[in-house]
């Protein structure tokens, strides 16, 4: 609910964003606007109504780059062990057995773990649709995407009318669309300026098929009907193969990148491609993670996403930076906080609503509750998940 009365939100600390934190701080809200920030009592203005939440931090709500939450209903029921191929067969035959209503039902729940986990922000993966009336009437904003696989256009897309939650289109993968088809997709969103999501250079199984036109995938995709014969294969790499159709802008956003170099680094980097990675999921699924060190040093801001249920044990975004934490220890926390607030509120097209508390931007953040003397402490707690207790989200 939004109040047009003053609200002072209050507590020991106020995370502005990563590199600035206030100690005793205070976020006063108008009409679901921050209004201002500030240390202290906020005594200067016309108070109105104090919640002070306690000794822990408030932060920017946490942002859930790429979800799958026609998937949550596979939680524990599809293993990885025999290969790529395998888990995405088993996963589409578990799916279209599980039916319409347990699949939403699922996803209900789902959207219900990201909100109490600090998510309020989500870029949301659908293959088959169900998710957007589930995700329109929450308390969510994001991007909703419809997941584009074979060699169907899909439907018109329109922006709903109060912006905070945008219905757009993915391209499945360059290994499961047709080159003309991927460009029709992006062309499609270019013209609506919204975002573009795709799955790239994931797997092993992706790898071989467009650098060599043959392997598992091309047998999977034969066995299907498709023929892939007129898609200019091989090529050099899943990036540089984007970047020659045409693919690759500021309104992409290419998830994964698991099977990346320097150079293709230097690609996304020139076309501002947003990055957005999922590390559990990677790990899981193919026992790899992405060279994120590199991405940085490259100069290149990933967000970070959870996947599915179906490949990662939580939609929690704060058990996904202790993960990268505990993976890369040598990324600064503040750098990895990033990667949850401001980055994928950036890459979805946020960034003037969410991602970080300034004035002017969206009342929608999370209390943790953390037990810390210093910012250092601060910052380690909540990329570490070291907190007891559940955290509380605020959305107005």
């Amino acid at each position: 609910m939004i109040m047009n009365s003053p609200v002072i939100h209050k507590a020991k600390w106020v995370v502005i964003d990563p590199w600035t934190i206030i100690n005793d701080g205070y976020i006063r809200v108008e009409s679901g606007l921050i209004k201002e920030t500030g240390r202290g009592s906020c005594s200067g203005h016309i108070i109105g109504h104090i919640i002070d939440y306690g000794p822990g931090a408030l932060l920017p709500v946490l942002v859930n780059a790429h979800t799958h939450l026609e998937l949550c209903a596979l939680k524990d029921k599809v293993l990885p062990e025999k290969g790529f191929r395998n888990w995405v067969e088993n996963l589409i035959n578990l799916r279209n057995s599980a039916g319409t209503k347990n699949l939403k039902t699922s996803a209900i729940n789902g959207v219900k773990e990201l909100i109490e986990s600090g998510c309020g922000v989500i870029g949301e993966i659908s293959t088959l649709g169900l998710t957007w009336e589930i995700v329109s009437n929450s308390s969510l904003a994001g991007v909703w995407f419809k997941e584009i696989m074979g060699n169907v256009l899909p439907e018109e897309i329109a922006c709903n009318e109060n912006k905070l939650l945008i219905k757009s289109i993915a391209g499945h993968a360059p290994h499961t669309l047709s080159p003309e088809l991927l460009a029709d997709l992006k062309n499609i969103t270019r013209k609506k300026n919204i975002p573009f999501s795709i799955h790239l250079a994931e797997s092993e199984d992706e790898i071989e098929f467009l650098q060599t036109g043959k392997g598992k995938w091309a047998e999977f995709l034969s066995e299907r009907g498709v023929d892939f014969s007129s898609w200019n294969l091989p090529v050099e790499t899943p990036v540089r193969y984007l970047e020659d159709l045409g693919i690759l802008d500021e309104n992409t956003i290419a998830v994964h990148l698991i099977h990346t170099d320097e150079k293709d680094f230097e690609i996304l980097l020139r076309h501002n491609v947003r990055v957005c990675l999922c590390l559990r999921s990677n790990f899981n699924l193919h026992n790899m993670l992405p060279d994120i060190t590199g991405m940085l040093k490259a100069g290149i801001k990933p967000c970070l996403g959870t996947d599915s249920l179906a490949s990662a044990e939580s939609l929690s975004i704060f058990d996904e930076m202790a993960f990268v934490s505990k993976s890369f220890p040598s990324i600064p926390p503040a750098e990895i906080l990033a990667m949850a607030t401001l980055n994928g509120a950036s890459s979805l097209g946020f960034a003037e609503m969410f991602g970080t508390l300034t004035p002017g931007k969206r009342a929608a953040f999370v209390y943790v509750p953390v037990n810390v003397s210093s910012r250092s402490e601060l910052l380690h707690a909540l990329v570490n998940a070291d907190f007891k207790g559940s955290c509380k989200t605020i959305l107005q």
